[in-house]
């Protein structure tokens, strides 16, 4: 089960790193900003751009988190924590999104997919070691 934990947080860390790089580096690239960016253009929006590179630094400091909780055993409770809470507020938000406005750009729909994915692996892996301190 520890490797599989330690798998789950690089993992998570990977998908956090490469979303706020997308995000925080180069927004422009970023996948959610494809159909976006077909009508506007980026460089003019001042207020999306700090909206977008805000979220990506939160998105770098959960996949620190993910990354030292891999590493650190003893802090591997907290990193689920804050990797859970990451990844369920995106799906609960996307999943949101899709029942109320419908469905995305099917880019965005397989990025979803992978953070259903990460963040059910991430709960699994969270009750597992809450179950394991609850023991003597």
């Amino acid at each position: 089960m520890k490797i599989f934990q330690i798998v789950v947080l690089c993992l998570s860390g990977l998908a956090l790193l490469y979303a706020c790089s997308m995000r925080l580096i180069n927004p422009t690239h970023a996948v959610f900003l494809e159909t976006y960016l077909e009508e506007n253009t980026l460089e003019s929006d001042i207020v999306l751009i700090n909206e977008i590179r805000g979220v990506g630094a939160v998105m770098l400091l959960g996949a620190i988190v993910a990354f030292l909780g891999a590493i650190r055993a003893e802090f591997q409770q907290t990193a689920f924590v804050v990797v859970t809470v990451i990844f369920g507020g995106v799906v609960l938000g996307r999943s949101f999104s899709l029942f109320i406005d419908g469905i995305p750009n099917p880019n965005l729909m397989r990025v979803a997919i992978i953070e259903i994915v990460l963040g059910v692996l991430n709960v699994v892996c969270l009750i597992g070691i809450l179950i394991q301190a609850r023991k003597p």
